[in-house]
């Protein structure tokens, strides 16, 4: 079974994105892109909301570099009820009900799967119990406003630490498994 894994910069009060959708402050630096490096290998897979989805296929088509080679040539799925066709190469979109497709796609073969960004669709994968890891960059910036990455939950849940890394700017990466899994 695939994992799926959240992996979102987040600034010490819980924003993962400032207002405007500003990302200026993310600490990006030589030792965050080896960790991105070392741990997004093991993906060939990532989903989007709408939202982030637009944005990142607005971003990264002419963007030049490793990361864009990455991000143009994983496999994406974006879940949208208004989007009516994607329009970033190897997307496939999905209308569908998220509770029912996701788990679809862990128990198909491949890789880890991958959610960045996307707040209002990480809220809906918490909701139904899909998430088995979350990776946190804690950016050492208070914001003060902007757009938080949980935006509520119905219900608690509990996480097992996994793995903590530092790094030298400042950044601080944990790894999370809702007790459940980690068990």
């Amino acid at each position: 079974m695939r994992k799926l894994i959240i992996w979102d910069m987040v600034t010490v009060d819980g924003f993962f994105e400032g207002p405007d959708r500003d990302i200026s402050w993310f600490a990006f630096e030589e030792e965050l892109e080896n960790y991105i490096r070392e741990t997004q290998q093991q993906a060939d897979t990532l989903i989007f909301g709408r939202a982030t989805y637009e944005m990142m296929a607005a971003y990264w088509p002419s963007a030049q570099g490793w990361i864009a080679d990455f991000m143009n040539g994983i496999e994406k799925v974006v879940f949208s009820r208004t989007q009516k066709s994607p329009h970033w190469n190897n997307t496939k979109l999905f209308n569908r009900n998220v509770a029912e497709e996701v788990p679809k796609l862990k128990a198909s073969d491949g890789g880890d799967i991958f959610v960045f960004g996307s707040a209002d669709f990480t809220a809906t994968l918490m909701e139904h119990g899909l998430i088995d890891e979350y990776r946190l960059g804690i950016n050492p910036v208070i914001l003060g406003r902007g757009t938080p990455l949980f935006k509520g939950s119905p219900n608690r849940i509990p996480l097992k630490h996994l793995q903590t890394r530092t790094l030298k700017s400042g950044v601080v990466i944990l790894h999370y498994a809702p007790a459940a899994e980690a068990a």
